[in-house]
């Protein structure tokens, strides 16, 4: 991994610090290339090439599914990480009295959806973190024979806590429940491998650790359960044969049966190309590369800095790392004065790195902190 080479081919390092993934991530140059090759042939060639662009829309999905050990029909394309936790609170047939499990430390997009079930009669338990984690054994006594779903992050936002999904899963399993989970500040970061985790639904967005453009959602319902569940909303790219459009189905309704049952309609092409090059760059590189890379980078922070907020054991943490400041939210701003781009969040400032960060990057941060 020559990351001087890499960093040539993310211009903004060019003209600032950036430790900011867990908000919005730089692209690669050649990602914005790739949207820019595609308008540039859509504004000469108006829609002449649509099949070459149902056809890369395939191959980002094979790519998506590489990456998390999935395959393409489990995955499907949305707007963003909000749609896809919607669809999944949506689409569970609910009964008044059932409840779920989720945490005190969630991002309002995994959260407003399950706390707006609860006109439907649905009990939302949360779980309080300890020191900044959310506790499988707290999780575990959460649970009775009401529990229908666990929706927790991944990798949480604030601080940059890592859940084990796979005891987590272990857990629904026993209590015949389902389990969500918000990956968005994990996915392109560490490893994420669905089967080994065993999670039944995945949403995320790419902007953030994929480095792939705003206005794409990623989500993923595990292949057993495809069949079990309507999308809330359907459209012409849910059927089973998304180009009969002279008999859609009035009299029956055919689904595909893959996760694109959950797609509804048209997508943006231009950037669902542009993620499919991001993420042949980061496959190209390897996920265990840069998860390698991430941990040494989130270590050294650790390392350097006071008062972390973050755990300190790389099986419970990611890109993220909080560090208590009594004046965080003023120190940001004096930061990005100087081109030094991090987060205030959780009473501290959010550092977080990713693998194309130096050491040289957080020693710059930490100097003009002090």
């Amino acid at each position: 991994m020559d990351i001087n080479t890499i960093r040539e081919k993310i211009p903004a390092l060019k003209n600032c610090t950036h430790l900011n993934c867990a908000a919005v991530s730089p692209p690669f140059s050649d990602t914005t290339t790739e949207i820019k090759n595609f308008l540039k042939n859509r504004g000469e060639k108006a829609n002449f090439d649509f099949l070459e662009w149902v056809e890369e829309l395939e191959e980002c999905r094979k790519k998506v599914a590489e990456l998390v050990n999935a395959s393409k029909e489990e995955i499907a394309f949305m707007l963003n990480t909000s749609q896809g936790i919607n669809t999944v609170a949506n689409m569970i047939d609910w009964k008044r009295g059932d409840n779920l499990i989720t945490s005190d430390l969630e991002f309002p997009s995994n959260s407003l959806p399950w706390y707006n079930l609860r006109k439907k009669g649905v009990e939302v338990k949360k779980v309080k973190n300890v020191n900044g984690e959310i506790r499988i054994e707290d999780i575990e006594k959460a649970f009775d024979e009401r529990t229908r779903l666990v929706a927790l992050s991944y990798v949480q936002f604030c601080n940059g806590f890592r859940s084990d999904l796979e005891e987590i899963s272990k857990l629904c399993k026993e209590n015949n429940a389902y389990l969500f989970s918000d990956v968005i500040q994990g996915l392109g970061a560490v490893r994420l491998d669905v089967k080994k985790t065993g999670i039944d639904f995945f949403s995320s967005a790419s902007y953030k650790w994929l480095m792939g453009p705003l206005g794409v959602g990623i989500f993923y319902i595990k292949k057993d359960l495809i069949e079990e569940f309507d999308p809330p909303y359907i459209g012409w790219f849910s059927l089973k044969n998304e180009e009969d459009f002279d008999k859609p189905g009035v009299n029956k309704i055919e689904l595909a049966d893959s996760a694109r049952r959950f797609e509804t309609g048209g997508t943006s092409f231009a950037l669902i190309m542009g993620l499919k090059k991001s993420l042949e760059i980061l496959l190209d590189i390897g996920i265990d590369d840069i998860e390698k890379r991430v941990l040494k980078l989130s270590k050294y922070v650790m390392d350097n800095a006071e008062n972390v907020q973050t755990p300190y054991d790389e099986k419970k943490r990611a890109g993220i790392v909080n560090i208590k400041h009594s004046n965080s939210e003023e120190v940001v701003e004096k930061l990005k004065e100087k081109k030094i781009l991090v987060s205030a969040r959780m009473g501290g400032i959010r550092v977080s790195t990713h693998f194309w960060n130096t050491e040289e990057d957080i020693d710059t941060l930490l100097e003009n902190i002090q």
